[in-house]
């Protein structure tokens, strides 16, 4: 092969791919900007300095709310380019088929997806700490202004740039390796058929879906029954773990089930916008079944992250001001001292927590795009042979939304039911951190969840549009 012809093929195949490329380029190179954001944050001690000196007063606590912030946006950040690269790896695996069968060896599919892999990270690190740099200075005066202090000057951390470098060149040689051996293990036909290899239409799974609803039922139990405190602490991440479980089990197994039992109502089921959009549900609802859960899963963590740091922090005043009331002997310094350590803390979580629930409301609703583009490709051609046989682009169009309705409403619908069960357990824990407004906890509770479902539901509308394009526009 001449040189420089893998890095044309590579480009093309970025081009040609051009409407699940760019959201994946863009998401990466967000979580390098975010990653940089926070690592510079907590990296910059200049941040803390006051009169010339370090304020010890709150800055260890900052600086490790930061460090703790970085280390789950690098984790995170993995498991989620791994994720959305999955959905190009599936989609290219037939242009890499036809490229085989054309006579190109192994080898030489390995380099062009080295360099389709180089020019990700190239554009991710180019991009990412550009934007990264120009959001930590906005960062850092949003920042100072909820922690109630001074100016600082600006400057850029080498070292934060250095671990966002770090990180991502570790996370894109992981995916090279991971997509260089999924190309080693198929021969070229194999390749050229997997966008049509589907899946055993899956059973009923009653035994999974009993355990399921008795883990979500003791989990919502233990939460609207506690009423101490110190117990709340000890069994929040029980609960947790229950209702992360439960979710997957009703999910996976529960969809299936439900499916199963609509089909069998020959009134629901023969509809021609129900037909098409269910069975092709059924058939692959084992892997649609853990993409949802993961989807409510997320949605339960920005709505639950939200309102505890929302209600933490605006809520400091009242608990600094209970706290002066049970000890009138203090002194004004010791006062300073104790505000300026409430608000390191309550201020550093509410920022950390509206930067991470952004990088999860962007993640939950990047998801459910690849999802549904990438199936709709694969849905394609079943919608052109029931065009071929009567179906016009109204009963295409209805079928598509009855299809996306579920898919989109069963996620935010069991995120709300989590949130609400969570309410009573959450609100034991604040109190711990002196928090005794609840009409304020409830108020931030029910914001966070208007404007994630308004997100939420302009992203339903997006894809769905999306979907209908591919499926109502593509050939046999």
């Amino acid at each position: 092969m001449k040189a420089g012809f893998s890095p044309k093929l590579a480009l093309l195949g970025i081009k040609k791919n051009a409407r699940l490329y760019i959201p994946y380029l863009l998401s990466c190179a967000f979580m390098a900007a975010v990653l940089y954001v926070i690592a510079f944050l907590a990296a910059t001690p200049a941040l803390y300095v006051i009169n010339g000196k370090i304020d010890g007063a709150g800055t260890t606590t900052i600086q490790l709310v930061m460090s703790l912030g970085s280390g789950v946006i690098s984790i995170f950040a993995a498991l989620f380019l791994f994720y959305t690269n999955s959905f190009l790896l599936r989609r290219r695996k037939k242009e890499f088929g036809l490229y085989s069968v054309l006579g190109m060896d192994r080898g030489a599919l390995g380099t062009i997806l080295f360099w389709e892999t180089l020019m990700a990270a190239a554009f991710t690190l180019v991009a990412g700490l550009g934007f990264g740099v120009l959001l930590s200075y906005v960062s850092q005066a949003v920042l100072l202004r909820l922690l109630g202090l001074p100016a600082v000057a600006f400057s850029v951390s080498i070292s934060a740039l250095r671990q966002c470098a770090v990180t991502f060149a570790a996370i894109f040689a992981l995916l090279y390796v991971r997509g260089a051996l999924s190309l080693r293990h198929a021969q070229g036909a194999a390749l050229l058929k997997s966008e049509n290899v589907g899946e055993r239409p899956p059973k009923s799974q009653w035994l999974l879906v009993i355990p399921g609803i008795a883990l979500l039922l003791g989990a919502y139990y233990i939460a609207a029954t506690i009423k101490d405190p110190v117990a709340a602490i000890l069994l929040f991440f029980v609960a947790v773990i229950m209702v992360i479980l439960a979710t997957y089990l009703l999910f996976i197994s529960g969809s299936v089930t439900l499916c199963r039992t609509l089909q069998k109502s020959e009134a629901f089921y023969y509809k021609k916008r129900n037909f098409v959009s269910l069975s092709s549900l059924t058939y692959r609802m084992k892997r649609n079944g853990a993409g949802l859960a993961s989807i409510c899963i997320l949605s339960t963590m920005v709505l639950v992250m939200l309102a505890s740091t929302a209600s933490l922090y605006f809520g400091a005043e009242d608990a600094i001001s209970a706290l002066a009331s049970q000890n009138p002997y203090w002194q004004a310094d010791e006062m300073a001292a104790i505000r300026a350590e409430f608000f390191s803390l309550y201020g550093s979580l509410f920022f950390l927590g509206i930067l991470l629930s952004v990088v999860f409301l962007f993640a939950t609703l990047l998801m459910l795009y690849y999802k549904q583009v990438v199936e709709g490709y694969e849905d394609a051609s079943r919608f052109a042979i029931m065009q071929r046989v009567g179906m016009t682009k109204r009963d295409i169009r209805e079928s598509v939304n009855a299809q996306m309705l579920l898919v989109f409403l069963l996620p935010l619908a069991a995120a709300a039911l989590h949130l609400a069960f969570a309410q009573p357990m959450v609100w034991q824990i604040l109190q711990i951190f002196g928090i005794q407004n609840l009409t304020l906890f409830l108020g931030v509770t029910g914001a966070a969840l208007l404007v994630f479902a308004l997100l939420y539901c302009a992203m339903y509308r997006l894809t769905s549009n999306a979907y209908y394009r591919i499926v109502s526009t593509q050939n046999v």
